[in-house]
């Protein structure tokens, strides 16, 4: 038997662990491996490398993905996906193994819907597949949050100062409500929670009377700057205006990707990384692995991209940030 590995998506970090698992461990059970570089496009275009598990373990504490992870609107069109099947038959391939987000999911579910057999490894950053608890690189996302958060409290504290800090998260907020929490913002936005220019101000003056120093506001990507929200630059000219103090707008950005992975995101790579070749091993394909409960588990890829999409647990925000502004 012989299996294929790509990324697919944004990179997140514990993503080259799960590779590196799962070359070890099809290794260990006489499975072939072949690597796919730069996710579905280098598919498209037969990028495949022979796996070298040295060179791969060099990229155990890297945040980056070393085989390459792109996105691909081609492989949106079902011509591309015929054609990755061929190109995959035409390697030898029988079951590909695809890391990444719940678009690679449907990429990977579309190619088995025409006959090909597949797996999946949670890799996203954004914790947002239904079918698995957490998803490799949350954590160590949600750790550089945390890290950068604290540093602007230091540079706020000092100067009495407000910040808006955005998060990534896209349509999902774990990210801005863990690290919400973790941080005792005194505000946490997300799409279900949207608060303007005026609700800013209020919280801003009310932390000022618990004599709080500095006020930091956790917001989700997104949100602000569309379907007729403002822009947060606009509101924090607002906020500087009324409340007379510094307030700043600081977009974390990609330095939430990059990193050593944390422990947990190395974990869970890896030993879904097993799990998936002992699946492939006992002839159970087309199973999206993930964890439950603390425990592993393997989900049908169909079942798994048609749960309903996990919910933002907005009222755990809005608890904490009442109790943030004390």
């Amino acid at each position: 038997m012989k299996i294929g590995i790509l990324a697919s998506g944004g990179n997140s970090p514990g993503m080259n662990n799960a590779v590196i698992g799962l070359v070890k461990s099809a290794r260990a059970s006489k499975i072939d491996v072949e690597l796919i570089y730069n996710g579905f496009k280098g598919l498209l275009e037969e990028q495949f490398h022979k796996a070298d598990i040295r060179y791969l373990e060099e990229f155990s504490s890297r945040g980056n993905v070393v085989i390459g992870s792109t996105r691909s609107k081609e492989f949106y069109q079902i011509e591309s996906k015929r054609k990755a099947v061929k190109i995959l038959k035409k390697h030898k391939i029988d079951v590909l193994v695809v890391i990444g987000g719940d678009g690679s999911y449907k990429g990977a579910a579309g190619l088995a819907k025409l006959g090909m057999k597949v797996m999946t490894l949670p890799g996203t950053i954004d914790n947002d597949v239904s079918s698995t608890d957490s998803t490799i690189g949350f954590y160590t996302c949600l750790t550089t949050i945390v890290e950068s958060v604290d540093r602007l409290r230091d540079t706020f504290d000092s100067h009495s100062g407000i910040s808006f800090v955005e998060v990534m998260g896209r349509g999902f907020s774990d990210l801005a409500i863990q690290a919400g929490i973790a941080t005792n913002a005194e505000a946490i936005v997300t799409g279900e929670n949207v608060m303007n220019a005026e609700q800013f101000i209020a919280v801003a003056n009310e932390t000022w009377k618990n004599k709080k120093k500095s006020c930091i506001f956790v917001i989700t990507e997104n949100i602000y700057g569309k379907n007729n929200i403002p822009a947060l630059s606009d509101i924090a000219q607002e906020v500087e205006k009324i409340t007379g103090r510094v307030t700043r707008v600081n977009i974390i950005g990609h330095l939430q990707r990059g990193g050593v992975p944390a422990a947990s995101d190395r974990y869970w790579a890896i030993t879904m990384a097993d799990h998936c070749i002992n699946c492939i091993k006992e002839k159970k394909f087309n199973r999206a692995i993930g964890e439950m409960n603390r425990k592993l588990i393997d989900t049908d890829i169909f079942k798994a991209i048609e749960m309903p999409r996990k919910i933002n647990r907005i009222q755990t925000a809005q608890h904490f940030e009442k109790i943030n502004r004390i």
